[in-house]
């Protein structure tokens, strides 16, 4: 049976924020961690998103870019701070914060798209019949790791540049 190996991007340069779509770079010591991640698998696919891309190239000269892997939309909220969002949207916070699915920042992806985006993606990977490796984001992650478990992805982590490995 195939292995997916699934990997969280390194450190990326903006720290501190809701990254979401914000489109960041890796800092110096994320470069130095993707640079130390090893693999088995050479078929490497991953989010659009600079800093998944450049940890993916650590990898492979060449990964298979997946848009429906991108990382979940915060809408409004994308590269903020959390305690400025407490402080403009301090009701709507406050929900989010009880009901991370069931809430859906001013602008952002809801949930259950993003949910359906992400299961979309990895019912393709899947499709592939090969061993792989998936570079992405912790909400996407948490989605895939969901749908080969079936535990919640709600109670998910992952440390940038960790691998966890999977039968696919």
């Amino acid at each position: 049976m195939p292995k997916l190996y699934l990997v969280r991007h390194a450190e990326p340069e903006l720290r501190g924020v809701v990254l979401g779509h914000t489109d960041t770079p890796l800092s110096d010591a994320g470069r130095m961690c993707a640079n130390a991640i090893r693999v088995p698998a050479a078929l490497v696919f991953c989010s659009p998103l600079l800093r998944a891309r450049q940890t993916a190239t650590c990898l492979t000269p060449a990964p298979v870019i997946v848009e429906e892997l991108r990382e979940i939309s915060y809408g409004d909220w994308d590269g903020r701070a959390w305690a400025d969002i407490e402080r403009s949207h301090p009701e709507l916070a406050r929900r989010k914060a009880a009901d991370w699915r069931g809430v859906t920042p001013p602008g952002g992806e809801p949930w259950q798209e993003f949910e359906k985006r992400v299961r979309r993606a990895l019912l393709a990977i899947r499709g592939s019949g090969a061993e792989c490796t998936v570079v992405a984001h912790l909400g996407v992650n948490s989605v895939i790791h969901a749908a080969l478990t079936g535990m919640d992805a709600l109670g998910f982590r992952q440390r940038y540049c960790e691998v966890l490995e999977y039968e696919l």
